[in-house]
């Protein structure tokens, strides 16, 4: 949601406010579901026998599988965490949480699409970040956002830090401040706006 009011306060009036859903390309849509839901069962030592991929599911499979940071401590899977920042709660959830022998802790998150072309601006890594730094003990040695490329085997990894604490506050508040002024915002037109799906009723 935050990503969205970032990226277009219309947008999100459209899709948060007004509640117009626009359609999404099911089969993308679904290599990402069927993905994400192998690994939950996957990570949590289950039986992934039961699922049937196609070849374009079992190659991005084969690369998640061979990824060091999917292979580490599971803590948790598909688990929803949530913080207060300035007075409002903002959250999320999670592909997989995982740790080190050295209590290094990953946010994991598989991309079946494209990784964020700046990860540490991206409101994903920002509150998923801010809320796990709430959740661990802590004594822990490092907290980490990593992404994952399940097309190309990417990595991109963002290291949490004090400086980006409070970076990653200041930025939550400024924006949650933004929504709570919304009413119904002035279109403001780009060349973005062709890609968009609400651009047919964006008048």
């Amino acid at each position: 949601m935050l990503n969205t009011f970032h990226e277009c306060p219309v947008k999100y009036f459209f899709k948060y406010v007004r509640n117009i859903q626009a359609p999404v390309l099911e089969n993308t849509f679904l290599v990402g579901k069927n993905i994400h839901a192998i690994a939950a069962y996957y990570l949590k030592g289950q039986d992934i026998s039961m699922f049937e991929l196609s070849e374009k599911e079992r190659l991005m499979w084969d690369i998640l599988v061979k990824s060091e940071y999917f292979n580490l401590k599971t803590v948790r899977v598909e688990s929803t965490v949530a913080a207060q920042i300035a007075g409002s709660w903002i959250g999320g959830r999670l592909d997989a949480l995982v740790k080190n022998d050295n209590n290094d802790y990953f946010i994991l998150d598989y991309k079946t699409g494209q990784i964020p072309k700046n990860p540490e601006e991206n409101f994903q890594t920002i509150v998923y970040l801010l809320c796990c730094d709430k959740l661990l003990p802590s004594e822990y040695n490092s907290l980490n956002f990593t992404y994952i490329s399940v097309k190309t085997g990417d990595v991109r990894n963002i290291k949490f830090t004090e400086i980006l604490k409070k970076e990653y506050e200041e930025k939550v508040t400024r924006i949650i401040e933004d929504i709570k002024r919304l009413h119904e915002p002035a279109i403001k037109r780009t060349e973005l706006c062709k890609l968009c799906p609400y651009s047919k009723i964006c008048v």
